[in-house]
């Protein structure tokens, strides 16, 4: 049992390199084709603690986020999937 368990813990990481792999080769070579780098526009927004537990939004307005158009991050920057579906940024204060 140990046996198939390892064997497929093992293709399960040679399967996430490659898909890795993949992804960063595509977006160096560009294909599909298609620009490397997007930017996202950023909603930010105060969370602040009042007295007897409420609590208040402020918007700290807006921020273009650049971001990569592949699967996975690279370069230091999100993938654009990741950041079109969090485009709404809190900061909490107190």
């Amino acid at each position: 049992m140990k046996r198939w368990i390892g064997k497929i813990l093992l293709w399960t990481l040679i399967a996430a390199a490659v898909a890795y792999g993949l992804d960063f080769l595509s977006v160096e070579v560009g294909v599909p084709s298609r620009p490397e780098f997007s930017t996202i526009k950023v909603y930010q927004f105060y969370y602040i603690n009042e007295k007897f537990n409420k609590f208040s939004y402020e918007s700290n307005g807006t921020r273009d986020e650049k971001c990569v158009n592949a699967l996975f991050p690279h370069f230091g920057v999100r993938p654009c999937w990741y950041v079109y579906k969090n485009r709404m940024e809190t900061i909490h204060v107190n």
